[in-house]
């Protein structure tokens, strides 16, 4: 004769728990995301050169920087780096900008940069005295606006350009350029 408890226990044995499925679920998400890595299926391929990623995140604190201190800041590019400015209202000069947070940078050897400043091409010239720095090619005013400008920046391999400036909403936009 079968008793009510015979069947409670044959009803609890018959299936997985909860727990039991989510971690063969996890397994297999494992498994699955190291055979798409190791087919190189899934790669950063598609992202924006390291040094283009950086100077985003500085100009972006930058501009932080600036609204806080109602301060202009500048950058100037050239075909080595990028250093970066500050306006100096008494002496009405642009004086190089020196914090260990928001350090200066360098491209690599194999890359390929153009600079539009208010829709005209900038000459990309060799890097200027660190004494006397001169004008930047652009910068972010006291009020946190950048002035207008497009970076565009293509690899070695010239696969693939990338784009960087304020968009129409005046936010800073890194995207990748159309052909």
């Amino acid at each position: 004769m079968v008793t009510q408890s015979l069947i409670v226990r044959a009803w609890r044995s018959s299936g997985f728990t909860l727990i039991e499925i989510l971690v063969v679920l996890a397994i297999i998400a494992i498994v699955m995301g190291g055979a798409l890595l190791s087919l190189g299926l899934v790669s950063r391929r598609d992202a924006p050169p390291p040094e283009l990623e950086r100077l985003s995140l500085l100009l972006q604190e930058l501009r932080d920087r600036a609204e806080l201190e109602n301060r202009s800041y500048g950058v100037q590019v050239d075909a080595a780096g990028y250093r970066f400015l500050v306006y100096d209202p008494i002496t009405t000069r642009w004086l190089p900008f020196k914090d260990r947070r928001i350090p200066n940078g360098r491209w690599p050897e194999a890359i390929d940069l153009e600079l539009d400043v208010d829709a005209r091409r900038v000459v990309l010239g060799q890097r200027r005295s660190e004494v006397e720095p001169g004008a930047p090619e652009f910068g972010v005013d006291s009020t946190g606006e950048f002035t207008s400008f497009e970076l565009r920046v293509g690899t070695s391999d010239a696969r693939e350009r990338w784009r960087l400036g304020p968009d129409d909403t005046g936010e800073l936009a890194l995207r990748k350029a159309s052909r």
